[in-house]
């Protein structure tokens, strides 16, 4: 049975994979790993440990003679020193249990639809290049927006696992304190009955907003 730690990773894995297609990437997988062929895109790690099991001679025999930048250690049970890698940054998976009983969420709050209003949400937290249009077009995945005078704020729901994936987090002081919250209402009316599940470099505000610990993570970079 997986545990919430693995219903994370599954699903951050598939979302992954599916930015990676959106840019015509080619990945593959293992009994214990996830990768690219190449370079993933910028902002996404080239290689994900799929299972607690994945060793560091594992996944450098998954390297091979390839150029690799960056690793997601999704159980942050590594040692990647030996092999050139420095810590890049430590987060914490985090949980939410389906939300049966929604409050009606902001009407404030939107799914994207238009090129336009994309291209807005992209320039708004630098991901330019990175979440393309075609992202419009895939019934498992909602980029919300909320725009106010103060800014825009937002994030990205992906279905995968049987849990609803929550990214690209960002928002503006108007928002901060309860965005927490928006997302688990907003999410619930667009996929309900799910669990949702995602990662946090510090996960206080999500934690005090009724979301619980799943497991800590760690991405690796590779040294100039």
């Amino acid at each position: 049975m997986n545990t919430r730690i693995d219903i994370a990773v599954a699903n951050n894995i598939i979302w992954c994979a599916m930015v990676c297609d959106i840019h015509g990437i080619v990945h593959t997988s293992t009994a214990h790993l996830w990768g690219v062929q190449s370079r993933a895109p910028e902002f996404y790690p080239d290689i994900i440990t799929s299972e607690r099991d994945a060793t560091s001679e594992e996944v450098m025999a998954f390297i091979g003679s390839r150029s690799v930048a960056s690793i997601k250690d999704s159980y942050a049970n590594l040692d990647l020193f030996s092999y050139g890698f420095r810590i890049l940054f430590e987060a914490e998976w985090i949980y939410h249990d389906p939300e049966i009983n929604s409050e009606f969420f902001s009407s404030s709050w939107h799914v994207i639809t238009s090129e336009q209003d994309l291209s807005r949400w992209t320039a708004a937290n630098g991901l330019e290049g990175v979440i393309r249009q075609a992202l419009l077009q895939q019934e498992n995945v909602k980029i919300f927006m909320h725009e106010t005078h103060d800014g825009i704020s937002g994030f990205i729901a992906s279905l995968g696992a049987n849990a609803v994936g929550i990214s690209n987090v960002f928002t503006t002081a108007e928002v901060s304190e309860g965005i927490w919250l928006d997302i688990v209402n907003s999410v619930a009316a667009s996929f309900p009955g799910l669990p949702m599940v995602g990662y946090e470099l510090n996960a206080s505000a999500a934690l005090l907003s009724g979301w619980s610990s799943a497991g800590p993570l760690r991405v690796w970079l590779k040294e100039e």
